[in-house]
């Protein structure tokens, strides 16, 4: 049996403080064979990974975290990112025809970012799209007070059961992970695609730590401060030159509406 950690956000997102370096190297330290980075409308992160991912023993599945106009979206088996700020029935349209699969992050909750339970059954109810919602997310390290209800609701779901961490800082990636048969990323789709997966939550309590240190690393972050790999292959606070990921950000987005 294999072990996935599907939502993970690295420093091209706006909102994390962890490189790819450390992302790989905690993924592989906590004994995980497959993870996704999924930043927020950006897919760079994901690519950094694939790269180097083969140095740490660890599969990385290109991803994206979506803005739909009804919520966020996991874009799972994807070379490009998906249109934001489309309806979560057209954004699904794309990443069908990007040949991904999504599964529905953090739902139900009321919170900004999340899906409603009527996005997701009207999907369900779409025959165009929705053999592309493969999952839902029924344990997410950073909504644990709704967990509960989402966990109820999704065993009315003919969806696959997933958990992320969602992880904003380096420690808390594999808080929430997928166990499934095999160890692959293409068994894991398989896994996702057939509601084969277990969903495994975080062991403790650790939403109340992961608020007060990400506001404490996010302004670090601010101040050219993130979590990196050092040369003494252990995971530490370093400054680093953040500006590459708005140059190049800008420029992907223009190459992305040029094509």
């Amino acid at each position: 049996m294999g072990f996935a950690d599907i939502h993970i956000h690295s420093i091209y997102s706006y909102d994390a403080t962890t490189t790819v370096r450390a992302i790989l190297k905690q993924a592989s330290s906590v004994g995980l064979d497959v993870i996704a980075i999924t930043d927020h409308d950006e897919i760079r992160g994901a690519f950094d990974a694939r790269e180097l991912a083969s140095q740490y023993g660890v599969e990385v599945i290109p991803g994206v975290e979506v803005t739909t106009k009804d919520g966020h979206l996991l874009a799972l088996f994807v070379d490009k990112i998906p249109p934001r700020g489309l309806s979560l029935v057209d954004t699904l349209k794309h990443i069908g025809d990007l040949g991904g699969i999504a599964v529905a992050p953090h739902p139900f909750n009321n919170l900004p970012g999340s899906l409603s339970m009527e996005n997701v059954i009207n999907v369900l109810n779409n025959e165009e799209v929705k053999h592309v919602l493969k999952g839902i997310e029924i344990y997410n390290m950073t909504t644990q007070p709704f967990d509960g209800m989402v966990l109820k609701l999704s065993q009315y779901l003919p969806l696959a059961k997933t958990a992320g961490s969602d992880a904003h800082v380096y420690w808390a990636i594999g808080t929430g992970k997928i166990e499934f048969e095999g160890t692959t990323a293409a068994e894991l789709r398989t896994a996702l695609v057939n509601l084969k997966t277990i969903a495994h939550p975080y062991e403790e309590d650790v939403m109340r730590k992961y608020i007060f240190n990400w506001l404490r690393r996010i302004t670090m972050r601010r101040l050219g401060f993130v979590s990196d790999l050092a040369a003494s292959d252990s995971i530490n606070t370093q400054r680093i030159d953040l500006r590459f990921t708005r140059r190049k950000k800008l420029k992907w987005k223009f190459l992305q509406k040029t094509k």
